[in-house]
């Protein structure tokens, strides 16, 4: 047999091994968390997570503020799998990128570097579907508000208002208050549901229609009128996000360039045309050069998401 082929072969093997182990501990120790969730349609129940908030204290080290991060991200993404998960095909996607860059290359180094590439590929991914779906929450945060509003002052009570919102309003808000409804349902308080629904939705408005829930629920009040006020500040707030967005269109595609191209172009260098850039990684001067170029990218980027971020 060709060694190439038999290279090929026994990469594929180990990853598959890898993985099928790497599942089947998951399996055995994570599927006892789960719990089951209706659909708003009235489909069959089926199986899925019951995220609360946490109320231990955050990991300890640097390693477990690493774990908390990547953990709160794949919360806030809203994919269907836990961290473990994502772990897991994070740890594939390496090992598929740095096994395909070692053979392309028969360079340890550069089998390396895929490695690395590959591993932090999908995390781009989480943080632009985070993004996307608290834009989508944002948007329709108004409308549910007025709806809510709506049934409370119908006589519907807090429980009876937030399953309604979780059959009649859309993805991805309507399945997050889908989960605040089975959480009261199976017996937690609206405190507690709430803070769960801040911990998967870390919005400010979020934050404040928990906050009011929560008072609401231990003091009374007119909750009909807060609602109403609460949505007209949020279709305020929303108004000012986009005019923003607008104005800062520019700097935002600037930003854009300078993450993308440098380090993608670097990228094609090394692989393609390893002759260019051997002197930055071969000499003292062109490794201080390159760690200069890092720093200063970075500080660029900080410099323009500070300029364009806002608070309002």
């Amino acid at each position: 047999m060709d060694l190439t082929l038999l290279t090929i072969v026994s990469f594929a093997c180990l990853a598959s091994v890898i993985a099928a182990v790497c599942l089947g501990v998951r399996d055995l120790f994570f599927r006892r968390s789960e719990a089951v969730e209706v659909s708003a349609d009235g489909a069959p129940p089926r199986l899925g997570r019951l995220t609360l908030a946490r109320d231990a204290v955050p990991r300890a080290g640097l390693v477990g503020a690493i774990d908390d991060k990547f953990e709160k991200l794949v919360v806030e993404s809203g994919v269907p799998a836990d961290g473990l998960t994502v772990t897991l095909i994070l740890v594939l996607s390496g090992l598929v990128c740095g096994g395909a860059a070692f053979l392309w290359t028969d360079d340890l180094f550069s089998g390396l570097v895929g490695f690395a590439v590959g591993l932090a590929a999908p995390v781009p991914y989480l943080s632009l579907r985070r993004a996307g779906r608290l834009r989508d929450v944002q948007a329709q945060l108004a409308d549910v508000l007025d709806l809510m509003s709506r049934a409370t002052r119908a006589g519907e009570s807090l429980e009876q208002s937030i399953t309604l919102v979780g059959q009649r309003a859309a993805d991805p808000l309507g399945l997050e208050f889908r989960r605040c409804a089975r959480h009261l349902q199976m017996g937690l308080s609206v405190p507690a549901a709430m803070r769960s629904l801040v911990h998967r939705l870390p919005l400010m408005d979020v934050r404040i229609l928990a906050t009011t829930l929560s008072v609401h629920r231990q003091a009374g009040g007119n909750l009909a009128l807060t609602l109403e006020r609460m949505a007209r500040v949020v279709r305020d707030r929303m108004v000012y996000r986009q005019q923003m967005r607008s104005v800062t269109a520019a700097g935002r595609f600037s930003a854009m360039l300078i993450a993308t191209v440098g380090p993608l172009l670097f990228l094609y260098m090394f692989m393609f045309q390893r002759d260019y850039v051997s002197k930055l990684l071969d000499l003292p001067l062109g490794n201080m050069l390159l760690v200069i170029a890092v720093i200063l990218e970075i500080v660029g980027l900080m410099w323009i998401s500070r300029l364009i971020r806002t608070e309002y």
